[in-house]
């Protein structure tokens, strides 16, 4: 499945989730493991979510409180 699309410029949109990790840092990454940061807030992670994924509507989803986040898996 994939989850990234090309932006009418030709650059790759990416879709990303944001989550907390098991240390209860916020992590923001895409989909396709390509791109990510750890934050110290909600709002800082999905502020880089949105700039990454060019401000599209439905390219940002909420992993579960009971999901724990990684950047690498």
């Amino acid at each position: 499945m994939q989850t990234s699309h090309i932006s009418p410029d030709g650059e790759t949109l990416h879709r990303f989730v944001v989550g907390r990790d098991g240390e209860g840092h916020w992590i923001a990454r895409d989909e396709e493991g390509q791109t990510g940061g750890v934050f110290a807030d909600r709002s800082s992670a999905v502020r880089f979510a949105t700039m990454e994924s060019g401000h599209r509507v439905g390219a940002i989803r909420f992993a579960p409180a009971s999901v724990r986040l990684s950047l690498f898996n």
